[in-house]
């Protein structure tokens, strides 16, 4: 009888570590081996895109996205820095319009100093990227034609489209700086003219 309720205690308590030790164990198949052929067997390339012509149309897609990337940052970069150039524009603009207005004091003459400063350092730099946008235009018609030689027509169209966008978009922001252009200069002549009046007097 004692014997039995000894059991019944170790049973008890060894019960729940054997179910919980037993979970530990997995059971795993040993991966299988490979045969001495089947180590040597490669996969070779296929042959069809080592041809000439699929590396010309490896070549035309590279130089469309290429193209592509290089239209895409200079259209934005000449975007922007009209942006910022017109708003230099404007200030130039409204500190002139001051002199007309009031008598303005040294330090008025010399912030006009120093944004028309910053201003002509503007117009240099859209300059130079207008100039560079002439080059990317002719990379891009060139990227165009030659992945319409290589067959891939629908790339070719596409990027003809690009090339329409990004011009017709830098050639808005050409328009839109030339006639604030017009309107600085048309007040740049108004001060000068103001200023032979004062002179004369």
């Amino acid at each position: 009888m004692a014997i039995r309720q000894i059991l019944r205690k170790l049973l008890t308590n060894v019960t729940p570590a054997l179910y919980s030790s037993g979970m530990l164990f997995t059971y795993c198949t040993p991966s299988k081996k490979l045969s001495e052929k089947e180590k040597l067997k490669l996969e070779l390339p296929d042959i069809r895109n080592l041809t000439y012509e699929s590396m010309i149309q490896r070549s035309a897609l590279d130089a469309t996205n290429s193209a592509t990337q290089a239209l895409t940052v200079t259209c934005m970069a000449i975007i922007n820095m009209s942006a910022e150039y017109r708003t230099l524009l404007n200030e130039l603009i409204s500190l002139l319009t001051d002199i007309l207005n009031h008598d303005v004091s040294d330090a008025h003459w010399d912030l006009i100093i120093e944004v028309r400063t910053e201003m002509e350092e503007k117009k240099q730099a859209l300059m130079k990227l207008t100039g560079y946008m002439d080059y990317v235009h002719k990379m891009a018609v060139a990227a165009s034609e030659l992945s319409f030689l290589s067959g891939m027509d629908s790339l070719s169209s596409s990027l003809c489209q690009r090339i329409d966008d990004a011009l017709s978009n830098v050639k808005t922001e050409v328009e839109n700086n030339l006639k604030l252009e017009q309107a600085y200069r048309h007040i740049q002549e108004q001060c000068i003219k103001d200023n032979k009046k004062t002179v004369k007097e």
